[in-house]
């Protein structure tokens, strides 16, 4: 049987705001761009430059301007001017002007990041793009975000072509109109942020790399998937509109999708749909559609257009839902493979409202279930699923009523309810039940429904059905209650009681779900997660299963929970049911030995005990440490993809591994354990990873019989910080400080480096590199031609190290210097 997704996905550290914290590369430009008359054109740079200036050069200007010291153009020199620059607020950018400064800053003069800034209260849907994926690194994405007063600006559709995946976006702050929205076979680790999408998101296919797409979508709000065309002339008028959109959709290949605090509803369907028998589930017809569409009286295709909110294709993977409100279809293709895990989501007014289904392909070449390997050990924890989407319609028939389906084994619930296909408190809502249409009755389905053919007796998943707990299915004319749940109030928990709480109202004032979905679609983005834990908790509370979680710092211990996957740090029920250690700073951690994956967002601990061998691996996110770690007999520590671990030192007895295959992993104490220490840079699309061995007052030493090893030159490695403190790395005698040449001989270099944490202040600490008499200092030079790499410097080096290097071409001969503060190898012919 396979296990579960350890949580895989683009997210990088959040702010008190929950606002992805963005670190600029170490270098960086921010290019401004408006549609105001002051908005410069290139000839309007050329013109206020100078006449010897030329178009064709206002990149090279820019590119000058931004950086310390200036630069020379067009035998010209052109002072650093980092306030008042071609680009700046002060003097911003058209729209197509910006773009080809974007790409030849990128591109030509190496800037490691660009943000993208589109100003205020400007329609620029009918303008050229501007972004580009891409940065220096998973940490360090370029960016599309807004400046200045008044509505947030509006941009046209986002696509981004091609066959091999860049990485890198973030995206921020901005709309798209009707029919647009962010669309990519070549983009990839993109993050969409308070954006309101009236379109599309849509990412597909790995590259020939075997790299799939990657985003998240997060604080968001995407109501529809319209996709309109021009006007038809007909009987009747239509427009054409797009078959079977969705709101969100990870296309073939996709793996590590992560859709948190949205509201997502409906794709390309609506309630005001067409019934023509003829145009149904094509066309847009008019039909005086609700104004509030956007539609000019349009009406969208029918309900067998099998749009959803969200579209999982047959092999998407490492998936996460949480904090999502969905309003709308899911029918079969919400399907929650590979280890799902959906955590704190409502669904209202879905028919065949998602599925834990089957993938199509086996990547554990499992040979008793094959083509089922990633749909099994999925979760569903806090959700909450009520008031069918009965439709009317051709082929429509009895709606696909249907709650949630299962057809995948060993699937967990936990508090999950499935209540309500019609309002118990509006007889009135049975009416629903009857066609408009054709007058046909639907059948009111089951709330929860395990595939008989698989799980009956003889079934393939017979003996695999998951864990419930606190589940309730009260629905249709069945209820499921294997907890016996107390049902004694469950007419309480609507959905529209809770929102005439919400609005003050006196209960049962409010019938029609459509008041419902204009007023949650109105909220901005960051909103909804509090909306939709507020919802799940006034549902949970007549059923008598609400949690009570604790309101304070308290010890938090990780006892794998093997029934779901018994390795999330992400998971309560891996730490006793309660909140996960960070929800408060002061919580102290003990891992008690086992394997832990972080995956959040910014958490911060007051200490972490791995016990006996416990290893704590951070795919994504970033876990702040207090105290320096403690663990017995060994422990380890991995930061991997975006992951970051920041610790405060470490002074234990028992020898810790620390592995940084991506992200980064600082250090902010004293650390003077025995540690073996390996940066390679390895999971990060770019290669980079960093390792700050000290961040601000801060010393690492690496013990006698232990090793640092860098591989490739990747990766940063070198101290950062501010106030001008002091940040040492010393090599014992006996110790082993070696650096390993990538597959095209790049070298590492150990300095000081702006690693973005503090913007894009430079690093201020007084570095040094202590290597003592007694220890060593090889070099893997496998791959280098002739030529001279620093491997050192920093503000003061002291060397008593014995150099070696080795795997070095036979016809070159290796010679050290050390000069200063620099240690440096050169590779010249025999």
């Amino acid at each position: 049987m396979c296990g579960w997704s350890c949580g895989r996905g683009i997210k990088l550290a959040v702010d008190s705001n929950d606002a992805t914290v963005l670190e600029p590369g170490e270098t960086h430009a921010d290019i401004h761009i408006s549609l105001s008359a002051s908005a410069y054109e290139l000839a309007d740079v050329v013109s206020e430059v100078g006449s010897w200036m030329a178009t064709g050069r206002v990149d090279d200007y820019i590119a000058a301007q931004l950086t310390p010291g200036g630069g020379t153009v067009l035998d010209h020199a052109v002072s650093y001017d980092p306030t008042t620059y071609f680009g700046s607020q002060a003097k911003p950018l058209t729209p197509l002007a910006a773009k080809g400064v974007v790409s030849a800053l990128v591109n030509d003069h190496g800037f490691k990041t660009v943000y993208v800034y589109y100003e205020r209260g400007y329609d620029y849907s009918g303008e050229k793009g501007v972004a580009f994926p891409g940065g220096d690194g998973l940490l360090h994405p370029h960016a599309v975000l807004t400046w200045g007063e008044g509505p947030r600006p509006i941009l046209g559709l986002m696509k981004f072509n091609g066959s091999i995946k860049v990485h890198g976006l973030v995206i921020r702050g901005v709309d798209f109109p009707l029919g647009q929205g962010v669309e990519s076979a070549a983009g990839s680790n993109v993050i969409i942020e308070d954006c309101i999408v009236l379109g599309s998101v849509y990412f597909y296919n790995q590259d020939t790399f075997g790299y799939p797409a990657r985003f998240t979508v997060r604080n968001s709000i995407i109501p529809h998937a319209f996709n309109p065309d021009d006007v038809k002339e007909g009987s009747p008028n239509s427009w054409a509109g797009n078959y079977r959109p969705s709101c969100v959709k990870p296309g073939g290949g996709c793996s590590g999708i992560i859709l948190q605090g949205n509201f997502i509803s409906f794709g390309g369907f609506a309630p005001d749909f067409s019934i023509d028998n003829n145009v149904d589930g094509y066309p847009f017809i008019e039909n005086r559609s609700d104004e509030r569409w956007g539609l000019e009286g349009f009406a969208p295709p029918g309900p067998n257009l099998l749009t959803h909110p969200i579209y999982f294709d047959s092999y998407t993977r490492h998936i996460l839902l949480r904090d999502n409100f969905v309003f709308g279809s899911g029918g079969s293709l919400i399907q929650l493979r590979a280890g799902a895990v959906m955590r704190n989501c409502a669904f209202t007014w879905g028919n065949q409202v998602f599925a834990f289904g089957k993938g199509v392909f086996d990547n554990y070449s499992d040979p008793v279930y094959p083509g089922y390997a990633d749909g099994h050990r999925s979760l569903g924890q806090d959700v909450v699923v009520t008031h069918a989407g009965y439709h009317d319609g051709p082929k429509a028939g009895n709606a696909l009523s249907e709650g949630v389906k299962v057809s995948a084994p060993l699937v967990a619930f936990d508090r999950f309810l499935v209540l309500h296909d019609l309002n118990p408190n509006d007889p009135a809502d049975a009416g629903r039940l009857v066609s408009d249409w054709n007058g046909d009755v639907h059948a009111r389905r089951d709330g929860l429904i395990y595939v008989e053919d698989e799980f009956s007796e003889g079934g393939i998943f017979e003996h695999y059905k998951g864990r419930e707990r606190q589940t309730l299915a009260y629905w249709g004319a069945k209820t499921y209650n294997p907890d016996g749940v107390d049902l004694s109030n469950v007419n309480d928990a609507t959905i529209f009681r809770w929102y005439d709480a919400q609005r003050g109202n006196a209960p049962d004032t409010t019938t029609d779900i459509m008041d419902i979905y204009w007023w949650l679609r109105e909220h901005q983005g960051p909103e909804i997660k509090a909306l939709v834990r507020s919802f799940i908790a006034f549902m949970q509370a007549p059923v008598g299963i609400a949690p009570t979680w604790r309101t304070k710092a308290a010890a938090c211990s990780f006892v794998p929970d093997l029934a779901e996957d018994g390795c999330r740090w992400d998971n309560p029920n891996n730490w006793g049911g309660d909140l996960i250690p960070g929800s408060f700073a002061g919580d102290t951690v003990k891992l008690n030995g086992h394997k832990v994956f972080f995956q959040d967002h910014t958490l911060t601990v007051a200490d972490l005990d791995l016990g006996a061998g416990g290893h704590l691996q951070a795919v994504n996110g970033r876990l702040n440490v207090s105290a320096g770690p403690v663990c017995s007999g060994g422990g380890a520590l991995t930061t991997d993809e975006s992951g970051q671990i920041w610790i405060k030192g470490y002074q234990g007895a028992a020898p810790l591994a620390v592995t940084v295959k991506g992200g980064r992993f600082a250090n902010t104490g004293t650390f003077s354990g025995p540690a073996d220490i390996h940066v390679d840079g390895s999971t990060d699309p770019h290669g980079k990873a960093e390792f700050l061995c000290a961040y601000g007052a801060a010393a690492m030493t690496v013990r006698s019989g232990r090793k640092m090893e860098i591989v490739g030159g990747g990766p940063r490695v070198g101290f950062d910080g501010t106030g001008g403190e002091a940040a040492v790395l010393t090599v014992e005698a006996g110790a082993t400080l070696r650096f390993v040449a990538g597959e095209n001989g790049d070298l590492a270099t150990i300095r000081e480096f702006r690693s973005g944490v503090n913007g894009t202040a430079a690093p201020n600490v007084v570095s040094s590199v202590i290597l003592e008499a007694g220890s060593n200092l090889e070099a893997d030079c496998t791959g280098r031609g002739p030529g001279t790499h620093t491997f050192v410097n920093v503000d003061a080096l002291s060397n008593g190290a014995t150099c070696t290097a080795i795997k070095v071409d036979p016809n070159l001969v290796a010679s050290w210097d050390t000069s200063g503060t620099e240690l440096k190898l050169t590779l010249a012919p025999a």
